[in-house]
């Protein structure tokens, strides 16, 4: 069976730093990828209530529940907040950080979809009603992605510590792969709800 790579001994094996440069480059470039995809619902936001064809931007009385949305709001940014901050710790002590923000988004995410079964309005109700439910529902599905990501961090971390370190196919040892998924994944996940935050100032109290 051949090698994946060329293994010859003229051919210069790839440096420790590599691997974690291109964990700490993904997490960036994944940040641009979701600024693109949530931004056509910024564009939708303005767009719809600037022109408000046929009045039809609230087509009833719309209440959004102001307690939830920043209940919701305050859960996320608090475990994006704990988790970057363990990031800078050494990576053995960011499993607790990885924990809480894993358990505050999921609760912030349940509460997300009770917040619909509360509404007084459906994604019928105008150009508001449909910017809400499409920008809320897409965002709190996309966020289980990126908490998968943290999941498998908070994972490889508690492996690690319950028994030790493994050897990997790349030069670079696993306890710095693991701090690089850390700090990349921290980083996406703090922009992510950056995103949310937006989301939530444009639907709750703009």
């Amino acid at each position: 069976m051949e090698a994946s790579a060329p293994t010859a001994h003229n051919i210069e094996a790839e440096p420790p730093q590599w691997q974690v440069r291109a964990i700490w480059v993904s997490g960036r470039l994944l940040c641009g990828s979701i600024s693109f995809f949530f931004a056509s619902f910024v564009f939708a936001y303005f767009y719809l209530d600037a022109l408000d064809l046929n009045k039809n931007w609230k087509i009833q009385p719309v209440h959004v529940s102001q307690g939830l949305g920043a209940a919701i709001m305050a859960l996320f940014v608090l475990g994006a907040v704990i988790y970057r901050l363990a990031s800078k710790m050494p990576a053995m002590d960011a499993l607790a950080g990885g924990v809480i923000a894993v358990v505050f988004s999921l609760i912030a995410i349940g509460l997300q979809f009770f917040e619909y079964t509360q509404l007084d309005f459906g994604a019928a109700s105008g150009g508001y009603a449909a910017v809400f439910y499409g920008w809320t529902s897409v965002y709190a599905i996309v966020a289980l992605f990126g908490l998968y990501w943290v999941e498998t961090q908070v994972a490889s971390l508690w492996r690690m510590r319950r028994y030790g370190e493994r050897a990997t196919e790349v030069p670079t040892a696993e306890r710095e792969l693991l701090r690089a998924g850390i700090e990349s994944s921290s980083f996406y996940w703090a922009y992510f709800v950056a995103i949310g935050l937006l989301a939530w100032i444009v639907l709750y109290i703009v």
